[in-house]
C-alpha cells in the first residue's frame, strides 16, 4: 500500500508492532487505522521579512571572516623576504632567531645598524642600555615609534653588502614608511653616500630610497670612543627628531 509520507509509514509500523505484541497479527481485535499527515498551510510573508530570514541563514552558513589590513600583511611578508634570500653563503647562518627587523609596523624612525648578531638582536645588552637612554632623552615611544633592522641581514657575513641585503632594506623602507631613516654605522654610510666615512656623511639630512636619512655612529662605536663621539651622535639624534617632526618634545 502506498504511503503519503515517511511519517505515515512510521506510525503504521508502530501499529503493526503493537498488534503482534497483543497476539493480533491478523488485526482482528483492533481495526487498522489510516494515517494521513496534513500538509502545513502556507502563511504569506512580506518580501522584506523573507529577505531578513534569507540574510540570517546565509550569514550562519558562512564561516566567520577576519579582515586583515593589507599594510599589516605586507609587514608580515618582510620576514619571508629574508627567508627566501640566498644571495651569499651567509644564509646558512640564519636560524629561527634571526629576523629582518623588529619594532613598530609604521615607525617614526627606522634605525639601521650594520649587522645582526646570531641570536637575532641588533644590540648587545650594554649597547641596548646605552642607546635606550638616548631614545628616552628624545621622548620616543620605542614600541610604537621605532623599528630596528640592519644593512647586512645574516650573522657571520663578511663586510660585503650583497644585493639581497639592500633589496630587503629598500623593501622595508617602502612597507614601514618611516619618516626618517637613521643609519648607524659604516655600512649605512656606504649605501647612503657611496663612502663609509661617517664623519663626512653625518650632521645633515640626506636621502636614501626616497626617505630623509641621517648617518651617524653606532652604539658600539660610541662606547668604544665615548668622549669623542657622544656629542656628534646626540646632535645627529636631535637632527633626526627634527626631521621626524618631534623636535618639540625636546623643549
Amino acid at each position: 500500500m502506498a504511503r503519503d509520507s515517511a511519517a505515515e509509514y512510521f506510525f503504521s509500523l508502530v501499529d503493526e508492532a503493537a498488534a503482534i505484541v497483543r497476539g493480533d497479527s491478523l488485526r482482528e481485535l483492533v481495526k487498522p487505522a489510516s494515517y494521513r499527515i496534513e500538509e502545513e498551510e502556507e502563511v504569506a510573508v512580506s518580501p522584506a521579512i523573507s529577505s531578513l530570514f534569507a540574510q540570517k541563514e546565509e550569514a550562519e552558513s558562512e564561516p566567520a571572516r577576519v579582515s586583515v589590513p593589507s599594510s599589516a600583511l605586507e609587514v608580515l611578508r618582510l620576514g619571508s623576504l629574508l627567508d627566501d634570500c640566498h644571495d651569499c653563503e651567509a644564509w646558512m647562518n640564519r636560524n629561527g632567531s634571526v629576523r629582518a627587523g623588529q619594532g613598530a609596523p609604521h615607525p617614526l624612525i627606522l634605525f639601521v645598524l650594520d649587522r645582526v648578531s646570531p641570536d637575532g638582536s641588533f644590540f648587545s645588552p650594554q649597547e641596548n642600555d646605552f642607546f635606550s637612554k638616548w631614545l628616552m632623552a628624545l621622548h620616543l615611544d620605542v614600541a610604537r615609534e621605532c623599528h630596528f633592522t640592519s644593512v647586512i641581514k645574516c650573522p657571520g657575513a663578511a663586510d660585503i653588502i650583497y644585493n639581497g641585503c639592500e633589496r630587503i632594506l629598500r623593501r622595508q623602507i617602502e612597507v614601514l614608511s618611516p619618516r626618517v631613516v637613521m643609519m648607524l654605522g659604516s655600512a649605512g654610510a656606504f649605501i647612503t653616500t657611496g663612502d663609509g666615512d661617517i664623519f663626512k656623511a653625518r650632521g645633515r639630512i640626506l636621502e636614501y630610497h626616497g626617505t630623509s636619512t641621517i648617518v651617524s655612529f653606532s652604539p658600539s662605536q660610541v662606547l668604544a670612543d665615548y668622549q669623542v663621539l657622544r656629542r656628534p651622535v646626540w646632535e645627529d639624534l636631535k637632527l633626526a627628531a627634527r626631521a621626524a617632526g618631534i623636535d618639540g618634545r625636546l623643549k
